[in-house]
Parts: structure tokens; sequence; C-alpha cells
């Protein structure tokens, strides 16, 4: 088989080597942090907030070409303009001599644009207890790898749970990448949803190990909703040893409390967080409302009109732009960022999800391989180990229909066969039993007990066929991965 299969089995490798020191990454992180956090806090948080202005703030970039100076003062902004130019004159870059481009502004952004904060978080990701797991999450990243572009399969963590704390969302966003529906219900911090809340932390704990502190508890909610969500997360953290990212589209509904919040998830090891941002008027008022310094471990996500921050074609934003001929929307169809289960606690549900470009048969960006419902920790239980039976195999089944991936176009070549996307292309080439491989695995009606059959009356091995069929599962190039 002449497919390249080396890159993934190295970064299979280096994520095995990160799960195994997951307290190393936590340790290095808060070293990190405790000898340099300060300082760099104190120096370049006016510098990405500077950063921030500049690329949602077309006004911002003229006043900059006009008067630096006072454009920074403007908007108070603690920073040397001369000092940061690389960052803001770009017809200037090219001429900077080095001593110039790095001044001790930029080497002290750049050391912190280094800092990774979640780095504890990415070890407890690759740290899968169920093997049927970690095999199937390796599958869908394959998958996306050959759908999204690598600008966005780069920033997708593939996350093994979410949960959400409320039925809806108040936001109504209109560019809603999974469509939220209006704020419906609230799971409160009530006695017996409090049980529930840590016997289901509990259970996946259990089942997925240090992975499942790499979830979050939001999706299509938004976090500050819920009047308890701290206390959500405080368990979060009890059980799970790491204190949930989150990210809100609200943190001026009460700015004392998102205050308090940012203050409580650094104080519990998370240091990093995000502000939705939906306009101009919004920024102003985000930067009024909070120093650069408590932003300095805050991403804002630039959602609005002027921003050069395009909205994915998924959910609300893929049906108005069908509905209007709408422009502006990113190629890649999808802000999911889970692969695993989406709990919503106030429905009692669970589904088993993967990221996907959003078609007419997944609107909101995600592939949906199975769901149900719960009442309590026993029948959750059941209900993923079921999930995990049915649609996590560690090879293919005797039985299974074996077809290629409906979006891969099948190419037969005079030595072989040829899988690709706009994004990726799969050779399997230099051996006739590849070109009458595809042809059989193309027509997509045969199981693989008889594709084993038919090509042992030709001649080749029982074992060869085989292997090659679970090298094309694990590199998710098969239907239903």
């Amino acid at each position: 088989m002449t497919f390249k299969e080396q890159d993934y089995v190295q970064r299979s490798a280096a994520e095995e080597k990160q799960a195994h020191n997951s307290e190393a990454f936590q340790l290095e992180s808060n070293k990190h942090l405790n000898a340099t956090g300060e300082e760099l806090v104190r120096d370049t948080s006016h510098i990405k907030r500077f950063v921030e202005q500049w690329q949602a703030n077309p006004r911002f970039q003229e006043q900059m070409a006009l008067n630096p100076n006072k454009a920074v003062s403007d908007y108070n902004l603690n920073i040397y303009p001369e000092e940061i130019k690389p960052l803001w004159d770009q017809g200037n870059v090219e001429k900077l001599d080095e001593a110039a481009s790095f001044s001790e502004s930029m080497k002290r952004w750049e050391e912190a644009l280094k800092f990774d904060p979640l780095q504890s978080t990415k070890a407890a990701m690759t740290a899968v207890k169920d093997p049927r797991y970690h095999a199937w999450r390796g599958r869908q990243i394959a998958r996306t790898a050959s759908q999204f572009l690598p600008s966005l399969q780069n920033q997708i963590a593939h996350a093994p749970v979410c949960f959400e704390l409320s039925k809806g969302c108040s936001g109504g966003c209109w560019f809603c990448g999974i469509s939220a529906p209006r704020l419906d219900d609230i799971f409160y911090y009530t006695p017996e949803n409090a049980k529930l809340w840590r016997d289901v932390l509990g259970v996946m704990k259990e089942m997925l190990g240090p992975a499942a502190g790499a979830g979050f508890c939001y999706w299509g909610t938004d976090p500050m909703d819920n009047p308890d969500y701290e206390k959500f997360c405080s368990d979060f953290h009890d059980i799970l040893d790491i204190f949930p990212q989150t990210t809100t589209a609200l943190p001026l509904r009460d700015v004392e409390r998102t205050r308090s919040l940012l203050k409580l998830s650094q104080e519990k090891g998370c240091f990093i967080n995000r502000f939705s941002i939906t306009s101009l008027k919004m920024l102003d008022q985000v930067h009024e409302a909070f120093t650069a310094e408590e932003l300095a471990f805050v991403k804002l996500v630039l959602q609005n009109e002027e921003s050069k921050f395009t909205k994915a074609n998924a959910g609300r934003a893929r049906k108005r732009q069908h509905g209007q001929g709408e422009n502006g929307l990113s190629e890649q169809g999808t802000i999911a960022c889970v692969t695993g289960f989406l709990f919503n606690m106030v429905d009692r549900s669970v589904k088993l999800i993967s990221p996907c470009n959003a078609d007419d048969r997944w609107p909101l960006g995600y592939i949906v391989y199975d769901e149900g419902t719960f009442s309590n920790a026993d029948d959750l239980k059941v209900l993923l180990e079921r999930m995990i039976a049915d649609h996590m195999p560690l090879s293919i089944e005797p039985s299974d229909t074996i077809q290629f991936r409906r979006d891969l176009e099948y190419e037969s070549l005079p030595d072989g066969f040829r899988l690709s996307t706009p994004i990726k292309t799969f050779n399997f080439r230099k051996d006739l039993y590849f070109r009458e491989l595809g042809e059989v695995i193309h027509r997509g009606d045969k199981t693989t007990k008889a594709i084993i059959s038919l090509f042992e009356s030709y001649g080749v091995s029982s074992a060869r066929t085989f292997d090659t069929l679970n090298h094309m599962f694990k590199w998710g190039l098969l239907e239903g991965v």
C-alpha cells in the first residue's frame, strides 16, 4: 500500500507520549506562568488590546495611519506605537532592520504568544482510558483531515465530551453555527441536580479517564444563562481535576459576575477563556468594563461585521445565506469541536457526535452517530457502553458492508485507484490487486467476509485483504467510520 500513513503514526505516538506526561505539562504550565506571567501580563496585555482593535475596527486602522500616537491615546492603550510597528505599519515591515523588528515590546509579545495555557487540557485530551474511544477518535481526526482545510483542522480540538446546562440560548446570534434555539429551561443546581451532575461526571471519569477533563460546559447554550454555572464548573474541577474553559457572548450581562468567574477560573488553574464579540459597540464596552490586564488570558472572538473573521457556513448562518444570498461566509462548514458525547442536562440526553462540513443531511456541521436518554448514573453507563460497542469497534467486522465515504471521489487507475477530496488525495497504486479491490469497494454491495472470500478465490490471502481494509478503516476512508 503506497498511501502515506507516516504522519498519522507519528502524531499518534506523540499523543501517547503527551498523555503519559499530563501532570508534567500542568506543572510546566504553572511554572511558566509563575515565572513570567505577571511580567507578560503587564507588558503585553495592552499590545493584545491593540491587536483586537486593529483586527476588529477599520476606523482604528485609519486613525493609526493618520496619527498613531493620538490613536493609541484615544483608545487608552498604554503602548508606544513605534515599538510595535511590525504589527500595524505593514508597508514598512520588510524595510525594518532586525533590531527594530525585535524591540523589547515585540520580544515580550512573541514570548506571550508562545505560552500555551491549555497544555494540561491538551494532554488530558489524549489520555483516553477506553481503547475503543481512542481508536474511534483517531479515525474521526483522520476523516476530517481530508475534509477541512489545515487552518480549520488544526483548530478543532475533538474534545471528548461537552455539557449543556440549559436548554437553548438567550444570545440569538444570527450567525450561530449550530442554530441554538431560544432559551427554554435551565438546569439549576438543586440538591437533586447536583447529585446527578456529580454522578455523571463520575461516570465520564470512569469510562474515559483523564480525557473527560478536557470537556467543557456549553454547546448550543451560553454559560452565563445558568445562574449556577460556577457551581457546576467547581464540581467539574473537583471530580475531573481541570476547571473547564468558558466561552460566552454575554460577559456584559453582569460584569462583576464575569470578573469573579475569570478570577475563579485562574485560581483553579484555567488560564484561558473566550468572549464572543458581536459588534464594535460591544468591543468598546468590553474594553471599558475590563482592564487590559483582566483580559490578558481572555481571547476575544471578533464576530462583529467589520472584522475579517468569517462566519462558518453552518447552522443559522448557512440557512440565512441560502435564503438571502448572503456573502462573506467561510468555505468551511462547522464550528463543532467535539468528537464524543454531547450532553443536555435538562433533557438528560446524550448524543455521540463528530464535526463535518454542514450539508442538507447534517446542517449544523456535525454528524450524530447515536443518541439516547438516561435518568441516573446506572442508566448512563448502560447507554454509553452500548454507543461505544455499536460505533467504536477496533477493527472492521465480517458482517460490515464496505463502502467508500460518500464525499470521496473515486477514480480507477491502470495500476490501482485514487480517492480524493478538494483537500486531500489518497493513491493506492502499483498493484493490480488495488485496482480490483477499489472496484469492488466502489460498488459498495459486499461485506468484509464476501470481499475476503472473493479475493481468496483469486489467490490473495485473507490476511492481506483484511489488513488492507483495516488500513482504510483506520484512515477514515470507509463509510460509517
